[in-house]
């Protein structure tokens, strides 16, 4: 996979990690400030060109910032959107990368997780990634959408490193997922 290369701490400095994502995917820093430069830059280059859409634009800009709180508010470190097309179709998919704290003061292992996160509709398993010992959760949320969350353990600490993608799935699906886990494989920590 050919792609960029991203470095972000933990909130709390816990441990910092590296992912590579696709190229043509862009980056949103979550935190405060930040979070307005990265959704500007991504407003100006998607309406490149477009002058007689202004309210488009600024409607483009406010629903972005709202995800991209929401994101934050929940824990949120960053949030990346695909910009890639497909025959000229852009192909819809995210990530968006959360601290989890652990529940209660205990620490729970993998094994504990996935079992606390299975259910009607949801596949749970426990695999070995290069950043240790993980849970892979998949999930359709609506039709033919789906979600695939990967929890990563965060060395020296109790939580959890969520990595959770979204998009359609239908017949890309398969395609997808492929290309999900293969953005977790690459998931490495800076100790």
């Amino acid at each position: 996979m050919t792609g960029t290369e991203t470095a972000a701490q933990t909130r709390g400095g816990t441990a910092g990690y590296r992912l590579v994502v696709p190229g043509r995917w862009f980056a949103v820093d979550l935190d405060s400030g930040r979070r307005e430069r990265a959704v500007a830059a991504l407003v100006e280059r998607q309406f490149a060109g477009v002058d007689n859409a202004p309210h488009l634009k600024a409607q483009a800009r406010q629903e972005l910032l709202a995800k991209a709180g929401a994101a934050y508010a929940a824990g949120g470190l960053e949030m990346f959107l695909s910009m890639q097309q497909v025959a000229g179709i852009p192909l819809a998919a995210s990530l968006v990368i959360f601290l989890v704290p652990p529940p209660g003061a205990q620490a729970v292992t993998a094994e504990e997780l996935a079992g606390s996160l299975g259910g009607e509709g949801r596949q749970v398993t426990v695999t070995d990634l290069p950043a240790g010992t993980a849970v892979r959760l998949l999930r359709r949320t609506g039709s033919a959408d789906g979600t695939l969350e990967v929890f990563a353990p965060v060395p020296g600490d109790s939580g959890w490193l969520l990595l959770s993608f979204s998009a359609p799935l239908g017949p890309l699906a398969p395609a997808m997922m492929k290309l999900f886990d293969a953005i977790c494989m690459t998931l490495r920590w800076d100790q």
